[in-house]
C-alpha cells in the first residue's frame, strides 16, 4: 500500500470542515463565566422590589349622620323590592321547645298498640312460613321473622327495666318524704337491681341457662382481650 503523502493540516480540515454541524468544544471558562452571569441576573430579578398596589381610600362624609357615598361604577340592579315577602323558617318539632317537653311514659302509653300489631304480624308471617314451599321465600320470611321478634323482645325489656327502676324512684321519694337521705343509684347498682329482679320472675331451669349463657359470654370478652399467643 502507498503511504499517505499529504500534511497533517489537509487531514484534520478535511475531517472537521469550518461549516460543520456538529459545534467545536467551547473553553471551560468561557462556559463559568456565562453561569456565574445568569445566576446574577436570577438573583437581581428576585431582589427587585414588588410596586405595592395602593388601595383606594373612600370619600370622607361631611359628618357621622351623612349616607355613605356608593361608587357608581357598579351597575344598578334592574330587581328592587316591592313588596316584603315573610321568610318561611323550616323547624324540625323534635327538637323545638314550641311542641312541649317530652313525655317518656305519655309517648309509650300512646303508642302501646305497636305491640300487638307486630305480635300479630308476627304470627301472620309463621303462618306464611308454613305454606310456602319456595326456598328463596321462605329464608326472606324467616330473616323477616327474627328481626322483627328481636325488636319487639327488645323493646319489652326496655319496658320492663324502666319499670322496675320507676318503682324504685317511687318508693324512694316516698323514704324522702318521711326524712330519709335521698340516694341515687349507679348504673352498676341498676344494673343489679334489673337482674335481680328478672331472676326472681323466672323458673330455676331459666336462671341456669340464663346464667350459662352471661358466663360463655363473659367468657369470650376476655378472651378476646387477649393476646393471640395466649388464646388457645
Amino acid at each position: 500500500m502507498a503511504e499517505n503523502t499529504l500534511p497533517r493540516s489537509t487531514i484534520t480540515a478535511m475531517r472537521m470542515p469550518e461549516n460543520s454541524v456538529f459545534p467545536r468544544s467551547r473553553k471551560p471558562e468561557k462556559l463559568n463565566k456565562k453561569r456565574k452571569n445568569v445566576t446574577t441576573q436570577q438573583q437581581n430579578f428576585e431582589h427587585q422590589s414588588v410596586p405595592q398596589i395602593e388601595e383606594p381610600v373612600g370619600k370622607k362624609r361631611v359628618s357621622k349622620h351623612a349616607p355613605q357615598e356608593v361608587s357608581a361604577k357598579r351597575p344598578v340592579s334592574r330587581f328592587r323590592e316591592v313588596i316584603e315577602v315573610p321568610k318561611i323558617v323550616r323547624r324540625d318539632p323534635r327538637f323545638e321547645s314550641l311542641s312541649g317537653k317530652f313525655d317518656e311514659a305519655q309517648f309509650r302509653k300512646n303508642y302501646a298498640f305497636l305491640h300487638t300489631y307486630m305480635d300479630s304480624e308476627l304470627q301472620d308471617i309463621a303462618e306464611r312460613i308454613k305454606k310456602t314451599k319456595d326456598t328463596n321465600e321462605m329464608q326472606n320470611l324467616q330473616r323477616e321473622y327474627q328481626s322483627l321478634d328481636s325488636k319487639l323482645k327488645a323493646s319489652k325489656r326496655k319496658d320492663f327495666e324502666r319499670d322496675i327502676l320507676k318503682e324504685r324512684e317511687k318508693n324512694e321519694r316516698e323514704l324522702v318524704k318521711q326524712g330519709k337521705k335521698p340516694f341515687y343509684l349507679k348504673k352498676a347498682d341498676k344494673r343489679k337491681l334489673i337482674l335481680t329482679k328478672k331472676f326472681s320472675e323466672m323458673k330455676s331451669s331459666e336462671v341456669d341457662r340464663a346464667i350459662k349463657r352471661r358466663r360463655k359470654k363473659n367468657m369470650s370478652k376476655e378472651r378476646k382481650q387477649l393476646p393471640f399467643s395466649r388464646r388457645d
